[in-house]
Formats: structure tokens, sequence, C-alpha cells
């Protein structure tokens, strides 16, 4: 189920650099991909299948340019908001090159199943939910990318270079591109997921909460005019910074009410860690992340309070309980 647009669904940034919207999902999400270029162009990322593919044509056509002129589909991680478009899309502008990151090629013989397997550990819960529930996954076909790129690798589009610059945080592979012509960063999903509140984002079991730091730092450093995200408002210039301040300083949110729970109960469970801080926060995710994330994100931040001795994971128990061993900070706590 999608809801109506509410909006112009082509929104020019600047001359290069133009929003494609779509219809938002069942939970308001976002559905939104760019087009990168003046006279020959870049899409960067592809919305929900079949969602916006002909409004890119659209978008296209109002530049006064033709499908040829499209060169490149850049995708920045496998998720079918991200990349469901590209089936379509590839039979729209059949000169554009298709290019995705060289650690997502084991996915792409199976995207459907394996990215359920590898990236969210489906279990038996997820798997009856989703028998019930509309599986995005199933969007996700197997394709052969054109391009697969590394690290560093950098593209010609029209008068400006796109650099790759990949960050296993929030899965493997995912990848950011970075416009040296507009100085602008389209971070895909390592920044917010729109409309987890507050300000959030997802480390799926492929990713890493210390690489996703070392992106958000990354980014804190970086010479950025314009952030486009997948899924939120772009930010430009001096609302750059605060704007990765906010996903950063959400984290550290998060890992702070985690360790206040602590106090509440010695052993607590996956289960119980995720309702008590979810709950808390007043965190709230969308389908099909509303089942996905919580998990996955709380895993992420337990990963990393055992990597600092402060938690200890009592996997003799049944269920798998957590305990909180680092001293008590009477201050904190």
């Amino acid at each position: 189920m999608v809801s109506k647009m509410i909006s112009d669904p082509i929104h020019a940034i600047n001359e290069r650099i133009t929003i494609i919207d779509g219809p938002s999902g069942d939970g308001g999400e976002r559905n939104r991909g760019y087009l990168l270029g003046k006279n020959s162009f870049a899409i960067i990322n592809t919305g929900r299948r079949g969602s916006i593919e002909t409004t890119f044509l659209e978008a296209i056509y109002n530049k006064g340019k033709d499908a040829k002129d499209v060169k490149y589909i850049f995708i920045t991680h496998p998720y079918p908001d991200v990349m469901g478009g590209v089936y379509k899309l590839k039979k729209i502008f059949p000169n554009a090159q298709v290019a995705i990151n060289e650690k997502c090629k084991p996915l792409m013989e199976d995207p459907k199943n394996l990215i359920k397997e590898t990236n969210f550990k489906f279990s038996r819960k997820e798997k009856l939910y989703f028998a019930v529930k509309k599986d995005p996954f199933d969007d996700l076909d197997t394709f052969k990318p054109d391009i697969y790129f590394k690290d560093g690798d950098k593209f010609t589009v029209d008068d400006t270079k796109v650099m790759v610059i990949n960050f296993d945080g929030i899965c493997k592979g995912h990848s950011m591109f970075f416009a040296t012509a507009e100085r602008a960063m389209f971070t895909g999903d390592a920044l917010n997921m729109y409309p987890a509140l507050p300000n959030s984002y997802l480390i799926d079991y492929s990713g890493s909460y210390k690489i996703w730091l070392k992106n958000i730092e990354f980014l804190e450093k970086a010479d950025i005019s314009i952030i486009c995200p997948a899924h939120d408002n772009y930010q430009d210039d001096r609302h750059v910074i605060h704007y990765i301040t906010d996903v950063k300083e959400a984290f550290h949110q998060f890992e702070n009410q985690l360790e206040m729970v602590f106090t509440e109960q010695k052993y607590l469970t996956m289960n119980q860690l995720i309702e008590r801080v979810h709950n808390s926060q007043g965190i709230v995710w969308y389908h099909p992340f509303l089942l996905l994330a919580p998990r996955a994100n709380m895993t992420a931040h337990l990963n990393k309070l055992i990597d600092e001795n402060k938690v200890q994971k009592n996997e003799k128990s049944d269920p798998v309980t957590y305990t909180y061993i680092a001293p008590k900070d009477d201050n904190f706590f």
C-alpha cells in the first residue's frame, strides 16, 4: 500500500542535482532517488520497484535531453527501497551502466533470499510475519550489474567527477558518492533512515558499529556543501554539520538509555532490551524495518558494549540474556 503524493515529484536542488520523489510507503517513509548532471546524467538510487522509474525519464525530458543521455545508475546498497527500480530503469535507459560495490557481488545471484539470510538473519518469526505481510525483498530478482566498483573509484558524469566512498557501516558494501563540482555527498542510508524517531540509523548483521562510527566521523571532517540522503530531506551549507551531529547524538543517546535499562534488572533478554529502550525513546520504525531494524540495531549496540567489557552475553541461559558488568558510575546511574 502506498500513500498519495503530497508534493511535486521532481525538485531541483540546483542545476546539476534533481530529487525524484515517489509515493511514500505505508509508514510514511520517503521513496527517493537523485538525478545528477546537466547534459549527461547519473541516477543515484532507484526507489522501490514500480514507483518512480518513469519519473526519472520525465525529469530527463524536462531538461531537454533523452534516455540515451543517462550514463550510469549508481546503487549505494542492495536494499529493496534503494535498488528495487533498477530492473525497469535498465530497460528505460539501455545505455546506462548499473554500478554497485564489488562486495555486494555474491548477493546479486539471489538478492531476494541472500539479503534476508545474510543481512537480517530471518528467524521463524520474521518468516511468519512476511508470509502475511508483503515481503519487500520479493521485489529483488537476480541481477548482473555492468560495473562492480570499489572504494576510491572515480567516474565522470558531465562536468563533475563522482568518487566512491565505501564504509561497511550499515551493511557490507554500503557506498556513498561524492560529486566534486557540487561538493555533494549522496549518503544512502549512512545517516537517517526516515522516519525512525528520533534521528536514527540502521546497522544490519553484515554491518559494523565501529565502521558506522568511522563513517560519521569521516562526514564530520569532510568538506561537504550538500548532503543527499536516501530517505530524508537534503541538507546544505551550515545545516550539513548539524544534521550529521544529530545522527551521531542519536547513537549515543540510544546507548546511554541502554545502559540505564540495565540498572532495572540484572538479566535481560534481547526482546526486553528492545522493548524498554525503544519505548523510552519513542523510536518508531516503518514496515518492514518495524520488525527487522530493532533487533539488528540492538545487536550492534550490544556488540559495542561487549567489546568495551561493559556487558556480558550469557549464552548458556535460555533464552540468551545480557548483564551489565562494568563498574556503575553513581553520577550516571
